[in-house]
């Protein structure tokens, strides 16, 4: 197969042959004598678009590296068959592009900062660069988009060789060769040298522009994210429309915001921690309220109440057997109590015929029990709290 996609990545539509044609319920595979279509390798996906009139959904790498083109199941196409091969050209050129960014960031990285790249993914909303360190101080990936961006506005010219791995060892390349035999290096002047059987766009200017999304530690490494081109654009106007928002909500200058937003989170953290006494306080009442002379208390509580709160005021009662309610979703959360003189009372015990009533499970340790009732039914809510009367009165 002629891979022309090597000869010139700027091709975008060719005649070609029909040489092998493959079946099967889910795909149709075709090889043909010639090709633009780039085959997904080394993290680059593989291209998309037209044979003939079929739609070409991916392109696959045989085991003898040529494009094999992936068709719906019905393309009807024969051996022999001289068809019009045509690229879909945006998502071809999107991922040159991308291509290209990493080459150039992964570049930097390692002679600007002796960080070196383990793994990367190019894909459709952003591109990954996994890096071999554990940690990356914020001012370092600043650094780098600015490096980057600024080769950028140099249009460095990119370029391939093609040379024995013997002499391509010999360049002392910041990652190993992967394959045997002949190796194909692809370099950024003055920029970076890889060995590397992707393709990519012609000079760095094409990129556009380089922005980092953020980054995040995965299994030991950080990795860091960025959009290049037209998604770099698109994430800036994003994010500067966030900006914008927040100097509106705010009234602050850019430089402010940080400021403003530790002062609101820290207002946040002093309005619900007094929310949290506020609540304890009225749960407290209800239970006062709601306890007989018996030092029973059974209660419901609306959806979303926290039973924390009522677990916390029978810290205040010595004697009390407690039930709480309450509805969530289509089922009961419940809480007991058992203190004081109800003490006694084994909950082992207590808790087989009592909980039966509405199908619920949990536990705990004395003297407060909790769990979840598949239910939500009010007339067995009712038979349990009754039951649950019955059984600490007796």
């Amino acid at each position: 197969m002629e891979k022309l996609y090597y000869q010139d990545t700027y091709l975008s539509r060719i005649t070609c042959t029909v040489t092998d044609v493959s079946r099967s319920d889910k795909a149709t595979e075709i090889r043909t004598d010639r090709t633009i279509f780039y085959p997904e390798s080394g993290g680059q996906p593989g291209d998309r678009g037209k044979l003939g009139q079929y739609n070409v959904l991916d392109t696959r790498k045989a085991d003898d590296g040529d494009s094999v083109l992936i068709l719906e199941p019905e393309a009807r196409i024969n051996k022999g068959d001289v068809l019009e091969l045509v690229l879909d050209w945006d998502h071809r050129y999107k991922f040159m592009v991308i291509h290209a960014a990493q080459h150039m960031l992964s570049g930097l990285l390692f002679t600007m900062f002796g960080i070196g790249t383990v793994a990367v993914h190019q894909g459709d909303e952003y591109l990954t660069i996994e890096t071999d360190r554990s940690a990356i101080d914020g001012s370092i990936i600043d650094e780098l988009v600015l490096a980057a961006n600024e080769r950028i506005r140099e249009n460095h010219e990119i370029i391939y060789h093609e040379m024995s791995h013997k002499d391509a060892e010999a360049l002392g390349l910041r990652r190993s060769i992967k394959v045997e035999g002949d190796v194909r290096i692809v370099e950024i002047k003055d920029v970076d040298r890889i060995a590397c059987g992707g393709i990519h766009v012609a000079r760095t200017g094409e990129i556009g522009i380089i922005y980092c999304l953020g980054h995040e530690q995965i299994r030991g490494h950080v990795r860091l994210y960025f959009s290049c081109g037209r998604q770099a654009i698109e994430s800036l106007i994003a994010d500067s429309k966030v900006i914008r928002d927040l100097n509106r909500t705010f009234s602050c200058r850019t430089d402010e915001i940080m400021s403003k937003v530790a002062e609101t989170l820290a207002s946040l953290s002093e309005a619900k921690a007094e929310a949290g006494v506020a609540m304890r306080r009225l749960a407290l009442t209800e239970v006062r309220d709601m306890t007989g002379a018996d030092g029973i208390c059974i209660m419901g509580c609306a959806p979303g109440a926290d039973l924390q709160n009522y677990a916390q005021a029978v810290l205040e009662f010595d004697d009390i057997a407690m039930l709480v309610t309450c509805p969530e979703g289509g089922r009961t959360k419940w809480l007991i109590a058992l203190k004081g003189r109800f003490e006694k009372i084994d909950f082992n015990s207590l808790i087989r015929p009592l909980l039966a009533e509405i199908n619920a499970k949990g536990g705990g340790r004395s003297p407060v029990f909790q769990g979840v009732a598949a239910c939500d039914d009010k007339e067995r809510i009712k038979g349990f709290s009754d039951k649950f009367r019955t059984l600490v009165g007796a």
